[in-house]
């Protein structure tokens, strides 16, 4: 009780933020700034912040969307073997017992950029984004707006983003699709019910990662279990501008894992979770298929460019 009491203090202020914004217009940053102030902004989310850019269609819009393939969000989502071969993301699913100093990693890409584009999707401010219709029973409208071909393959992985978003959560997980940083922002905050939180992500420790490159890495000693077994995992969509699936896993640990690449000795830290009940997932889920496991065996993955979780600093 004595540390939910300042957090209804908080919510009052984050009620207070939300009424002065739309009077007084507060930057998308600047909203994330107050909200939480403990958590600097990492490099790999601020590349999907806008640049100062007025026009919508003068900013990062992908003209190539790729098809949502990721399954980390659904846990029922049953794939042939076919399938597998054609995300390199499952290859950054990995047992917890690899999490010991000397375990390799496959192939990893943390920063591979969306096929057919130099940059990803921009993360509208959130007045902007509430401009736009975000519904399937809108598609029509929406596929105008951003002139797609209705019978073109964009128009078909907007329709399934949009059907995606209005999916049922997971048993026991809560579920919103971020179109702004201040919805994700206030998802995280009231989900997690603090703002001492702390974004996992993945950053280059001795160089700067300039091209995108599959490397296989060494787990170091030093990998930390952060002490809250709560998060909430935003996973990047395909959508003409940024749309972040984030949701509310259940039984989860988080980690940061010190890493060096074989090849060329690059050291990064990476962010991980795993997934500590598996029992209710599909025997064909990616990670089964790709880890050769059964249901009820923990599952853990690293974070590539565009997912990001948020942990509390404190056990929960």
């Amino acid at each position: 009780m004595a540390n939910f009491i300042p957090f209804l203090f908080f919510l009052s202020a984050l009620m207070l933020v939300g009424a002065s914004s739309s009077s007084m217009e507060i930057s998308p940053v600047g909203y994330w700034n107050k909200l939480l102030p403990k958590t600097p902004i990492p490099k790999t989310l601020d590349a999907f912040l806008p640049t100062g850019i007025d026009s919508l269609f003068k900013r990062k819009y992908i003209g190539i969307l790729h098809a949502n393939g990721s399954s980390w969000n659904q846990y029922n989502l049953e794939i042939t073997l076919d399938q597998l071969k054609e995300n390199d993301e499952n290859n950054f699913y990995f047992l917890e017992e690899n999490l010991k100093p000397g375990s390799k990693t496959k192939k990893l890409d943390f920063v591979k950029k969306v096929q057919g584009t130099s940059s990803w999707p921009t993360l509208l401010p959130r007045r902007e984004a509430q401009g736009f219709h975000f519904s399937s029973s809108k598609l029509a409208d929406i596929l105008k707006r951003f002139a797609m071909d209705p019978n073109s393959a964009d128009a078909s992985v907007v329709k399934q983003t949009l059907e995606d978003c209005e999916k049922e959560a997971n048993k026991g997980e809560t579920r919103c699709c971020a179109t702004s940083l201040e919805s994700m922002v206030d998802f995280a905050v009231s989900q997690l019910k603090t703002n001492d939180l702390q974004l996992l992500t993945y950053s280059f420790v001795n160089k700067a990662e300039r091209e995108p490159k599959s490397r296989v890495y060494t787990v170091q000693p030093g990998v930390v279990e952060l002490p809250s077994s709560q998060a909430v995992v935003c996973h990047i969509q395909s959508y003409p501008y940024a749309v972040f699936h984030c949701h509310t896993p259940v039984k989860t640990k988080s980690y940061i894992v010190p890493l060096v690449a074989e090849e060329d000795g690059s050291r990064m830290s990476g962010g991980a979770v795993c997934h500590t009940d598996t029992s209710s997932w599909s025997p064909n889920h990616a990670s089964m298929l790709v880890l050769g496991i059964k249901p009820g065996t923990p599952v853990c993955h690293f974070l590539p460019h565009g997912h990001f979780v948020f942990v509390p600093n404190s056990a929960s």
